[in-house]
């Protein structure tokens, strides 16, 4: 009896100091990834990588060093992962293609946390880049998580770059319509927008024309964070000078 006691007893403080193990370690990956997060040394698309790598890595030793503790053998542990970890690389292509893509995207910065990008048919402002997955937050307020081996597979447009942003409008019109006026109604309407930069000016060419038609393009230039808005607002804009001129839209 004395003897069965013993065992549960010596059983029951191997589990327990395992789970402590998996419990501290847990609250030290914790700890880490928090500092990591709060870290001035880094920029915001690498604390994100590196905490969510730190958390990651740390529970997994705490895992495993709390299966040492209960006396599991290292050589036999190390074979039985080898040929876990083997079958699971298999099973988990996908998944290390995302841990490798998420590691190019931390060294060479296609784009940062912040930054508004378009990728795979999703728009949206990159809100975290984890070990496996980055989160963009789209037009819609809709959150979209895309796997970082397609972001590293794929074209990756980013708006954020450069401080500008080119805004071009095209119109076909009837082909015995004033260019000259309507040279004037378009630049006037870029002009007269607070938004629209003076430098360099808002220009408008002759792209095409036929038998029927002619096609103008009118050409400003805006900072990015304003793009979207002074897109619309010249658009009505010049719909209503149009309107009020005379100019009618082939």
């Amino acid at each position: 009896m004395y003897e069965f006691i013993a065992i549960i007893t010596s059983i029951g403080l191997k589990l327990l100091y395992a789970a402590l193990i998996v419990i501290g370690g847990f609250i030290i990956a914790s700890c880490l990834s928090n500092a990591v997060k709060k870290s001035k040394k880094l920029e915001a698309s690498a604390k994100s990588f590196a905490a969510s790598f730190i958390s990651i890595a740390v529970k997994i030793l705490a895992v495993i060093s709390a299966l040492f503790s209960l006396g599991v053998p290292a050589a036999s542990f190390v074979t039985v992962l080898g040929s876990v970890g083997l079958a699971v690389g298999l099973a988990m292509q996908g998944a290390l293609s995302n841990l490798a893509g998420g590691i190019l995207i931390v060294v060479f910065h296609p784009f940062k946390i912040g930054d508004y990008i378009t990728v795979s048919g999703q728009s949206g402002i990159v809100q975290n880049i984890s070990v496996f997955y980055t989160t963009i937050l789209n037009d819609d307020n809709v959150t979209v998580t895309l796997p970082n081996g397609t972001l590293t597979n794929a074209a990756i447009v980013n708006t954020s770059v450069e401080t500008n942003r080119k805004m071009t409008f095209e119109y076909a019109l009837p082909y015995n319509t004033d260019i000259a006026a309507v040279r004037s109604i378009l630049v006037a309407a870029a002009s007269e927008n607070e938004k629209v930069l003076k430098q360099p000016v808002p220009t408008v060419a002759v792209t095409s024309h036929n038998a029927a038609t002619v096609t103008v393009k009118l050409t400003a230039w805006v900072p990015g964070t304003d793009y979207g808005r002074t897109v619309a607002e010249l658009n009505e804009q010049i719909k209503t000078a149009f309107d009020s001129n005379n100019i009618a839209r082939a």
